[in-house]
């Protein structure tokens, strides 16, 4: 992966640095910046096509920093796409932003491959590609246009000139006029050296930035063909794989069963030899229990247990008592011996 998110910042450093510079030189030579654009009489319109240049310059940076900004962000969008993908993440592009170059990128491939077509990579990176460029519009403008605008400003101090010039053969002994043709030529030549300036450094970062925009195409290519495309695109050998795979697993698992069914088995063995302890454990009891009643019904001479006394015969009459003999002082039923 390309370092893009360090490289952004770094260059975005670097363009502060010259501002702090530029405004510390202008402060620190005030004097000599206002003569530069205040030489003659024509000071003004230097000041003016000065002052246009340098504002392009400044405008054109500012471009410059926002789009090193978008560019680092998406960067860290796409590393942090990356370690979910290494996760193994159900869906990796989740709350990462929908306007994500990379979460677009996922998103096209998806969609394509729902429809059961080829994804075909060299179409989505030029479009990705055409799209980026149409984001350095201003950028470019701006590239363009700063020589143009020295230029322009030169052009604009000698027709000043040459009108002075012009004036002063009307006139030989005019000194205004000589002042309006030197003034004409030192404006040309400040904005001609503003222009090359400011031109001479926006160059420069504006090939940082390219360079910062081509790795990062060039990380969000590399993450789609090795990480995007797998995960999406089946082939025969890419169906064989899986298959292979599956069919590893599946023997694994048999094995796993099989070892669980061994294990059942060894507990329900282990399980009917304690039942069967249990059980013989359970009549030794109550053999024990049958010796222990026998020895009280020997000891204490009980009959057995059906033994039971006899019926009273129910053709038998019932005796009754004798009847009480009348004027006795004893009971009817007391003997006497």
């Amino acid at each position: 992966m390309k370092p893009v998110k360090i490289r952004s910042y770094t260059t975005i450093i670097q363009i502060l640095v010259l501002l702090v510079l530029a405004i510390g030189f202008a402060v620190y030579k005030k004097d000599v910046v206002i003569q530069f654009f205040h030489i003659t009489e024509t000071g003004l319109m230097g000041l003016v096509l000065n002052g246009m240049i340098i504002i392009l310059f400044l405008f054109g940076l500012l471009r410059i920093i926002l789009l090193f900004l978008s560019y680092a962000r998406e960067q860290g969008v796409v590393n942090r796409f990356i370690g979910r993908v290494r996760d193994k993440v159900a869906n990796p592009t989740y709350q990462l932003g929908q306007s994500a170059l990379i979460v677009e990128r996922y998103k096209a491939v998806q969609h394509i491959n729902q429809q059961n077509a080829v994804v075909d990579q060299s179409a989505l990176a030029a479009t990705l590609a055409a799209t980026q460029a149409s984001r350095f519009t201003l950028v470019r403008f701006v590239h363009n246009t700063l020589i143009l605008m020295g230029v322009f400003g030169t052009i604009v101090s000698l027709s000043v000139a040459l009108v002075g010039a012009a004036e002063l053969l009307d006139s030989p002994d005019s000194l205004e006029q000589m002042g309006t043709i030197i003034g004409g030529m030192s404006t040309a030549l400040s904005t001609t050296i503003t222009a090359i300036l400011c031109y001479v450094f926006f160059t420069y970062f504006h090939l940082r930035l390219q360079d910062a925009r081509t790795q990062l195409l060039a990380n969000i290519e590399e993450v789609t063909a090795l990480h995007i495309l797998p995960a999406f695109h089946t082939t025969e050998e890419s169906l064989l794989l899986d298959v292979t795979a599956l069919t590893t697993e599946l023997r694994h698992s048999a094995e796993a069963v099989r070892k669980i069914q061994d294990r059942f088995l060894q507990a329900g063995d282990r399980l009917q030899l304690a039942v069967d302890d249990l059980q013989n454990t359970i009549g030794n009891g109550g053999e024990d229990i049958r010796i222990i009643r026998e020895s009280l019904r020997e000891g204490f001479r009980l009959g057995d247990e059906n033994d039971s006394p006899p019926a009273a015969d129910p053709q038998l009459p019932e005796q009754s008592a004798p009847p009480a003999q009348p004027n006795s002082p004893y009971p009817p039923n007391q003997r006497f011996r």
